[in-house]
């Protein structure tokens, strides 16, 4: 007996399977030395933006895969890679769409909320733990010297991933139509 997949099914596992070709890419852009321009040795992390912009999208459980996958990849071009951006990574892409699904509207101003909010969280938390805490003793100026300059960068990525997601979401499902 054949059974055929919904063209919403269909659509939606197209637009995932772009979306996690779209993290892939992200990921290699940003763990690249010289993909992505430093602006006076300050990087930008797209990586916690895009997770942040697919969970309001796709909703909290996409968020949660799509935020481990941008984790695991995050944490493989690290030297010590433990884990640490793949489980804060799938935090915020689970907290993000449950937030959209409950109480966000998916509009560019909630889009440029949490993703701020987002870079915010994942630059500060990785300062916390791997600088502050361990007792490094410029970690004050490079707070404010790359860190906290590498949100205000990283939020420049936001729009972008929001119009591209929200047209590849529109291409594949149509856009929504009030009744």
């Amino acid at each position: 007996m054949k059974t055929a997949l919904s063209s919403y099914k269909k659509s939606m596992y197209i637009r995932r399977a772009l979306l996690a070709l779209l993290v892939v890419a992200t990921a290699l852009f940003q763990n690249t030395k010289g993909a992505l321009p430093e602006l006076h040795g300050v990087r930008a992390m797209p990586l916690a933006v895009l997770v942040a912009v697919i969970a309001l999208f796709e909703r909290s459980f996409a968020g949660f895969a799509f935020g481990f996958l941008s984790g695991v990849l995050w944490d493989f071009s690290l030297a010590d890679g433990d884990g640490f951006f793949a489980v804060l990574l799938c935090l915020i892409g689970f907290i993000c769409g449950a937030a959209s699904s409950f109480f966000l509207r998916n509009n560019i101003f909630s889009a440029l909320f949490v993703s701020f909010v987002s870079a915010l969280v994942t630059i500060g938390s990785y300062w916390v733990f791997f600088l502050f805490l361990k007792g490094y003793d410029p970690s004050a100026k490079l707070l404010l010297s790359f860190y906290l300059p590498s949100c205000f960068y990283t939020l420049l990525f936001a729009p972008i991933y929001y119009y591209l997601i929200r047209s590849l979401k529109n291409a594949l499902d149509g856009p929504k139509r009030l009744a």
